[in-house]
């Protein structure tokens, strides 16, 4: 008989391989800075995507690796010169129903090469401060188990690793000059949540975790953070379901700064809902409103961070989607805030999407429509005031390969 490790490795084989190709062009036209602290101009924006997948699905196993190359192009651009800057990817995605009652899940990014600081968000995400043009390694990866001990509790953990590293001229600027705002931050940081899972009823889900985490960022600075909460979820009906969150925060900075407390509650107040109409128009939504402890990998600090987001869309049929995506984030940063010269440090963000996206075939993509962000620096200081604004028209285009399939592993 087969023990159980054998029986589970022969189930992840019994399935088959899968290889597409994708590439998306993008164009876009309207104005932003052409640094993090220069003046706004009008100009252009192309952009071209390549993507190669392998992907392995099972019954129990579904993998997938991915190559992407982010071609970017900007006229006019701070360094003057028609040279796109490119930027390599690599994505993994895992999931693995090992056993009935074992899961396991895994991801993985590998990005490597140039970026201009409007695409920087996708390496950093929900960064207030962001450099300017940056050349850099970057890597996450995360891993996840999820035991079911009976029907209605549920125990897990989830493992990640960030490391984010300057490369080239911008490692060489950051080593011949002592900059309070870095190019890219040095980063490297381990993290840990266990997590329990109680179904208190057919429409009621208790979570309590405890994520921790230790970070040593540019400047030798080492920031631990300890944020237990404890999460409830009610279905209120077929189309609502909302969530609150309640916890405390904690971090040790070292060198110790004075730009905020240690302490910061965490609070999470979110709203699904899905709303099936006639004729087959179908709309999402989604609003969540968080209160957490925020690190700054650019800026080695941590401090409370009010986030705000909004999410809608319509499938008016089979082939069309019109949407809105919305996000406000902003860092209290006490009494003493980070200037940059006599100008404060931007901590505040704003962004809202308007994306339509058209479906002419199972294998060609467009969508279109309008982008505007914005940045300011903490609402807590005097010289507050939204001065990046972007706004973009935007059109893409994706010619891929892949055929709507359906999952296999649920």
């Amino acid at each position: 008989m087969l023990g159980l490790p054998a029986a589970a490795l022969l189930a992840c084989l019994a399935g088959q391989f899968d290889i597409n190709a994708a590439v998306t062009a993008e164009g876009r036209a309207g104005e932003a800075p052409l640094t993090v602290d220069g003046t706004i101009r009008k100009g252009v924006i192309g952009i071209v995507m390549p993507d190669l997948q392998v992907a392995y699905l099972s019954r129990v196993t579904d993998v997938r690796l991915d190559y992407v190359a982010r071609i970017f192009w900007r006229t006019p651009n701070d360094l003057h010169s028609n040279k796109p800057l490119i930027l390599h990817g690599v994505n993994l995605v895992g999931t693995s129903q090992v056993t009935g009652r074992l899961q396991l899940t895994g991801t993985a990014n590998m990005s490597v090469g140039e970026s201009d600081y409007t695409a920087l968000a996708l390496v950093l995400p929900n960064q207030p401060a962001l450099p300017s043009v940056a050349d850099f390694f970057s890597l996450t990866a995360a891993a996840g188990a999820l035991e079911s001990l009976t029907r209605t509790e549920k125990i897990g953990l989830n493992l990640s690793y960030i490391n984010r590293t300057p490369l080239g001229a911008t490692a060489a600027v950051m080593a011949s000059a002592g900059m309070l705002v870095p190019p890219f931050p040095h980063q490297n940081t381990f993290g840990a949540e266990p997590n329990v899972r109680l179904t208190l009823s057919r429409i009621d889900e208790l979570t309590i975790s405890g994520p921790v985490s230790y970070g040593t960022y540019t400047g030798g600075v080492d920031i631990v953070l300890a944020a237990p909460q404890v999460g409830w979820q009610r279905r209120l009906s077929r189309q609502y379901t909302v969530r609150l969150v309640g916890g405390l925060a904690y971090a040790h900075v070292e060198p110790a700064l004075d730009t905020s407390s240690p302490f910061a509650p965490v609070a999470d107040v979110g709203l699904d809902m899905q709303l099936d109409h006639r004729r087959g128009v179908v709309t999402r939504a989604s609003g969540d409103a968080r209160v957490d402890y925020f690190v700054d990998p650019v800026l080695g600090t941590a401090g409370p961070r009010l986030l705000l987001t909004l999410s809608w869309s319509s499938t008016l049929n089979p082939n069309w989607l019109v949407g809105v995506d919305a996000t406000y984030s902003t860092v209290f940063v006490g009494k003493t805030p980070l200037f940059l010269g006599t100008t404060p440090v931007d901590e505040t963000m704003a962004a809202v999407t308007l994306p339509v996206r058209y479906r002419a075939s199972d294998n060609l993509f467009t969508e279109f429509g309008f982008r505007w962000s914005d940045r300011a620096p903490s609402v807590e200081v005097s010289a507050f005031g939204f001065h990046q604004r972007q706004l973009w028209l935007y059109v893409a285009l994706t010619a891929t390969t892949r055929r709507p399939v359906s999952r296999m592993v649920q």
